[in-house]
């Protein structure tokens, strides 16, 4: 007999909100195993239309034919047109869903299913297909094609794509029922396995975009996207994943701006009586002219001592050949190799004409002696003397600690500033992990750069060349900003980076005032000063980008950190740190979460009982539900302390992270997230809560996927995004506590429900 199963496979269009891929229903509520093999959406963008094509290939491993209806829903903000559907080339006939019809299915499936992951979808308009048989063992390719436009705020256009979902479930032994019926509403026993997300075996997304203005700032908070510009009017965005697509949907934006420097905002307040987030993103013009590129000094700092010797030194000339065969006409270069002692190639900086033999010289350097790092950095700082304030670039390598001349760190550092006449950018990479990570650091922060670390397993010339290509073409140095009209605070990063051709620079902070703000951005260029403006809109109440004060919080806490590791723990920093740990879900070298599954409910701060806590000086592990890209912590409390080893480079190496992410950090727990500002976590006793909730406290209670529940989410559809956590959840609504779970009430009129949470 064949088996006929209702497929809410759904694939949603690139400006719609969070959505389920698919859920599988046999007619005996067996959940079925329906595979998606192959997920690909390709889309071509001109200004803001986008025509998109999804393809779905569908596998059914099972021993009997499966069919159904495909349901793509169409969100409110969609305006689709020209909509075709094809199954094997085959066009599908279909009919378009009024949001109300869509809704009642919806609804159905969550019934049936006791699954609300489907939720999301309920009151989109949608689009209905029949899908042929397919057969067992064998597989079906869904095509999808359409017209859409996207939304556009001011100049910012958003594209937003769902990598998230429940196509497939695996058996559990346990047969849910339809209901209502008479008695109890049955619900699965704890150790029943609830659905899944899709085992996606493979996952492609590539955008194209063009414009007749000009694209600007194109970025991705939830994945690391790799983005091609050809040109100011033409851009190349592709994603690729394997395997379960996990985490948010995919986000994108991109400015239509012509502006020589393109700035664009982005900002989050959910609460008027709160301080809100705000991001701003500057990047360049990419048609930049040869005489438009900043000149710039590089002085190449190399360490020749005896631990580099073998494949290090080699690898470390490959970099430094690397470097100065792509300096510009108009750069000047000094090359400072040191040991027991520093040398300099020539006693001022040089034009290209003398690169060949710096190169020369390059070749017929060996590894021998100590490490003096003090007379290497003044060495380095004294070629620079006569360079103009912001034009002086250093990029030192050493893969050892002082052990010469001075070699006290904060000496160090006293004395390289000292030594400088003007502003020097100060790149750092420690080669291996005997390098002192605290020295390296400070020096990166006093000099406006950053240090990175380049393990033994890495390739030195890769990872120097990589960063080289990033600095090559100088844009605008020395940046500084104005915010006229706001009162904005706690900004990171305190002093912006320079712009390079290519490149972007993130401001994130807070606002505390609502209205019209004039930014002025200034900067030098090798010929002048240059200022530029900017007016923007800080929103009295903006519930959508939630991700913009997750990017804040994460960022503000890598400056915390940084700060205390280079110059002593503080209490005040350090309580900052515990309260924005708590309040976004982050792990820190202070706080880790820790799931109290069999010592039962434990007390944080001495406060109310708890069903988790923050537990002090426990080892952080990866997170097990962070994007790709997104910032992983790997420390413990004892490596702030320390300034060398293994243990202190990854601390140094996270902390950057997290000062300089540009992703979604998301709570770095399994059973911890955070719906519309609010953390939620996971009991054990499966039931999701607000941090906020503590036992006794009084709730609405409402029995999961009843009537009541659903009257309660028509006309509250915000509360969606708590529901589809699962079907026991405790959430903070309108300033009351509302409680989904098997008992409750099972029938509530509109009006009881509006009076009730007056």
């Amino acid at each position: 007999m064949k088996s006929v199963v209702s497929c809410c496979a759904a694939t949603l269009l690139l400006t719609a909100v969070a959505f389920s891929q698919g859920l599988i229903v046999r007619p005996d509520f067996h959940p079925a195993a329906l595979e998606l093999r192959r997920h690909a959406v390709r889309a071509e963008v001109h200004e803001q239309v986008a025509v998109v094509t999804v393809e779905h290939e569908f596998y059914n491993p099972g021993a009997t034919t499966v069919e159904g209806a495909f349901l793509f829903p169409l969100p409110p903000q969609a305006q689709v047109s020209r909509f075709a559907m094809h199954v094997d080339g085959k066009e599908l006939v279909g009919e378009l869903l009024t949001a109300e019809e869509a809704r009642r299915i919806y609804e159905d499936i969550v019934r049936q299913n006791l699954d609300p992951a489907l939720l999301e979808m309920a009151d989109y308009r949608t689009f209905r297909a029949r899908i042929f048989p397919i057969p067992p063992r064998a597989t079906r390719l869904l095509t999808l094609r359409y017209d859409a436009t996207l939304p556009r705020e001011g100049n910012v256009v958003t594209l937003q794509y769902p990598m998230q979902g429940n196509l497939t479930q695996r058996g559990t032994g346990w047969q849910p029922r339809p209901w209502p019926q008479p008695g109890p509403m049955p619900m699965p026993p704890e150790s029943a396995q609830m659905p899944e997300r899709p085992q996606v075996q493979q996952s492609t997304i590539q955008i194209e975009l063009r414009t007749d203005t000009g694209l600007r700032n194109i970025y991705s908070p939830s994945h690391r996207v790799e983005v091609k510009q050809a040109s100011d009017r033409r851009a190349t965005v592709s994603f690729e994943a394997s395997h379960a697509l996990e985490g948010k949907d995919f986000l994108l934006y991109y400015s239509l701006d012509a502006n020589e420097i393109g700035a664009t905002l982005l900002t989050h307040r959910p609460e008027t009586g709160k301080p809100g987030y705000f991001m701003l993103l500057l990047s360049p013009q990419v048609d930049f002219k040869e005489h438009q590129i900043s000149a710039k000094d590089l002085v190449l700092v190399l360490d020749t001592s005896g631990s580099m010797a073998g494949e290090k030194i080699n690898q470390a000339k490959a970099a430094l050949r690397y470097c100065l065969q792509r300096l510009g006409e108009r750069d000047r270069f000094g090359l400072v190799t040191f040991s027991s002692e520093a040398r300099s190639f020539r006693p001022q900086l040089a034009g290209i004409e003398a690169r060949d033999d710096a190169l020369w010289h390059v070749d017929r350097l060996e590894a021998t002696g100590g490490t003096n790092i003090n007379e290497a950095l003044r060495a380095a700082a004294e070629l620079l003397r006569d360079s103009q304030p912001g034009h002086g670039m250093i990029i030192f390598l050493t893969d050892g600690l002082p052990t010469n001349g001075v070699t006290d760190e904060g000496q160090i550092r006293r004395n390289f500033t000292q030594a400088q006449r003007g502003e020097v950018k100060l790149f750092s990479f420690g080669v291996g992990f005997d390098v002192n990570t605290r020295l390296l650091d400070g020096l990166a922060r006093e000099n406006h750069a950053f240090a990175d670390y380049i393990s033994p397993q890495e390739n030195i010339e890769e990872r120097v060349s990589t960063f080289y290509e990033k600095v090559r073409y100088p844009v605008l140095g020395n940046l500084a900003y104005e915010f006229r009209g706001a009162d904005v605070r706690l900004l990171s990063p305190a002093r912006l980076p320079d712009l390079f051709k290519g490149g972007q620079v993130i401001l994130a902070g807070r606002y505390h005032t609502a209205g019209q703000v004039t930014v002025v951005l200034r900067g030098q260029t090798s010929e002048r000063r240059q200022s530029f403006q900017y007016d923007f809109n800080f929103p009295e109440r903006e519930r959508e980008r939630e991700f913009v004060a997750r990017l804040w919080a994460t960022r503000r806490v890598g400056d915390l950190l940084e700060d205390m590791r280079l110059n002593g723990e503080n209490a005040e920093l350090k309580n900052e740190v515990i309260a924005l740990a708590k309040e976004f879900g982050l792990v820190t070298p202070y706080t880790s979460y820790l799931v109290q599954e069999e010592e039962g409910l434990t007390r944080v701060s001495g406060g109310q009982p708890d069903r988790f806590r923050m537990r002090k000086q426990m080892p952080a592990t990866a997170a097990e539900s962070v994007p790709p890209g997104a910032p992983t912590v790997h420390y413990d409390l004892s490596s702030m302390s320390e300034t060398s080893g293994a243990g202190a480079v990854a601390m140094s190496k996270s902390i950057r992270e997290m000062k300089e992410t540009n992703l979604i950090a998301e709570p770095q727990s399994a059973r911890v997230v955070t719906v519309q500002g609010r953390l939620m976590t996971l009991s054990p006793e499966n039931v999701w809560s607000d941090s906020e909730f503590r036992s006794g406290a009084s709730t609405m209670k409402l029995a999961f996927a009843s009537e009541a529940y659903f009257t309660f989410l028509r006309i509250y559809p915000e509360a969606r995004e708590f529901c589809q956590l699962g079907q026991k959840v405790i959430f903070k609504f309108r300033g009351r506590f509302v409680e989904i779970g098997a008992s409750g009430e099972k029938q509530m009129s509109e009006a009881q429900i509006r009076a009730r949470l007056k």
